[in-house]
Order: C-alpha cells, then structure tokens, then sequence
C-alpha cells in the first residue's frame, strides 16, 4: 500500500489525529470509502506500527509509523530559493500576505518550540501566484534571510494560525520525516507520547 496516495495520506492522517481509533473513526474522519481506512489500518498492523487493544487500535511507534511513510515519499527539492534583504519576520508576513503555506520547520514552529531553523519554508499556493511573487522579489537585492518555495507533490489543506497558513500537524510531521528535518520532531515526540496513549 502507498502511503503518499491522496486517500491512503488521507486516512494516516486521520490515523495521526485520533491516535487511538476504529476503523469506522478513520473512515469517517477522512472521508474515504471504508475500503482505504480498513486496508491502511490492517497495512499499519502487518507493519508493526498500529496494534490492536481492546475494541480500538492504537500507534505503537511514532518514528516507526514516520519513518515507514518516508518510503514512499521523498519531500521535493525547491522550486525556487530566495536570498532576501530583509527580516525574516518581514519575508514572513509578505509570504503569508501572499497565501504562501508554511511548511516544514517553519510550520512546526507553530507545534513545538525547538531550536528554530534560521530559514524559511513555504508552499506555493499556485503557479501564477509564485510567479508573480518571485517576479516581485527578484529586484530585490540580495540578504541573509533564506526563503525556500516548493511545489504542493501532495495536495496541502492548510490550517490557519492567525493571519498564516500552515501544514496541519499530522502533515508538518509526514514532511519533516520525509525530508531531512525528522530531528526537529525528536522531543515533541518524547513529551507528547504518553498523551497518545489509547483512551
């Protein structure tokens, strides 16, 4: 079973939200046939990282559950890498201003307080906004400030936080492990665990 498939994706991420759950649950939360959430649920059994207990199931290992989506996914390289003679805060808000979806550790910044990675990462909202956008920041001149775009290689549903959008929490943690940023996750992992724990 291919974990980056929109439904399957669909229905780990309803997995990743619920933590302990049915298969009706992830059914219904994901909104995919039954089909998709009973065969991912059995796939995550046979993978040793979802176990039944009692009448739910429940994630066993968080890393073994992110690392087993990191075979199907590698996160794509960026489309465009800027170097901006501005604030971060400042690129920041034109980004948000601009319907740009944080993502990676710039989207986990809003989860976890970890050591901040210094730049910046977005995904495009849709070729002609990024295009405009890097067309305007090309006159801009050359700084110290960071900022990588990507494309969307798996649909984003962006949460807001404030005036930004961001990846949601199962999605900012499917990319950080499916690039080379599954560190940062490291101790929010540790200190949420037992919260997870089935009801």
């Amino acid at each position: 079973m291919d974990l980056a498939k929109p439904k399957a994706l669909r229905a780990l991420e309803a997995v990743m939200e619920l933590g302990s759950f049915t298969q009706y649950r992830v059914w219904k939360k994901a909104g995919t046939s039954f089909a998709t959430a009973h065969n991912l649920i059995h796939y995550l059994q046979e993978k040793n990282v979802v176990a039944k207990i009692g009448k739910k199931y429940a994630i066993t290992t968080w890393p073994g559950l992110l690392g087993l989506f990191a075979v199907y996914r590698t996160f794509p390289k960026p489309i465009a890498t800027l170097q901006l003679a501005m604030p971060a805060k400042k690129a920041d808000e034109y980004f948000t201003t601009n319907k740009f979806i944080r993502c990676l550790t710039s989207a986990w910044e809003r989860y976890d307080d970890y050591l901040r990675d210094p730049q910046l990462h977005f995904y495009s909202p849709g070729a002609e906004a990024t295009e405009s956008s890097l067309s305007e920041l090309s006159h801009l001149p050359k700084g110290t400030t960071i900022v990588n775009i990507y494309l969307q290689d798996l649909q984003v549903s962006p949460v807001k936080h404030g005036r930004s959008l961001s990846t949601s929490l199962p999605r900012t943690l499917l990319d950080l492990y499916s690039s080379n940023y599954a560190y940062a996750a490291e101790n929010w992992i540790r200190k949420k665990a037992m919260k997870w724990k089935p009801e």
